[in-house]
């Protein structure tokens, strides 16, 4: 089950079991168990929604596939781990309001900030440095765009002539990576590698 970067995501039954009192407070189960059938929606393959999406089901197999609602101590929790970010990255790096992705591609490491005017910002290190170095590059201009509906977007960068895209593949083909990094110059691309998203 995903969560709010930087919570971990669930990743299994077990996890759920111990995890599952920072995600269902007394005020979600109270929501689902008070819930009117109206309140339930059915959106074709995704499944059937909870009011606006507060609750995902695969209405096929009956399983819970996202909670987009976070309780109290999430909340706390991703304060913490925030604020544990910016004390360990480089000084150049500290001032972001949320962090987005680190990335790991075959050459690069790549970390994705949301920053607090809106815009995002890139920063990258040759692979085997650490988040705490010196980034080779700092980009603070970018802007999210979303593709289509099904959660896919891209974050574009503008560096003089060079254009840094990240792209988030939510819905993909199987076995498609998470990220994709291109670089172009000069409108050209130069560059395409598959990223790994890379849990702290």
């Amino acid at each position: 089950m995903k969560r709010e970067n930087p919570i971990p995501d669930i990743k299994t039954p077990k996890e759920f079991k111990q995890r599952s009192h920072e995600v269902f407070d007394q005020k979600l189960l109270n929501l689902i168990a008070g819930s009117k059938t109206e309140q339930w929606t059915e959106v074709g393959w995704r499944g059937i929604m909870l009011d606006n999406g507060t609750v995902w089901i695969d209405s096929d197999i009956g399983k819970i596939t996202a909670i987009n609602y976070q309780s109290s101590f999430e909340k706390k929790l991703k304060q913490t781990l925030i604020q544990q970010q910016k004390d360990y990255v480089h000084s150049s790096l500290k001032q972001f309001k949320n962090p987005v992705y680190t990335i790991r591609t075959e050459k690069y490491l790549i970390r994705v900030d949301e920053l607090a005017n809106g815009k995002y910002r890139y920063a990258s290190w040759k692979i085997g440095n650490k988040e705490n170095a010196q980034p080779d590059i700092i980009i603070n201009n970018g802007k999210l765009e979303f593709g289509g509906s099904g959660g896919n977007h891209v974050i574009t960068f503008t560096n003089r002539n060079y254009t840094y895209k990240i792209y988030r593949n939510i819905i993909a083909e199987k076995n498609a990576s998470d990220i994709t990094l291109d670089v172009e110059k000069d409108n050209q691309k130069i560059l395409s590698q598959p990223g790994t998203l890379v849990a702290d």
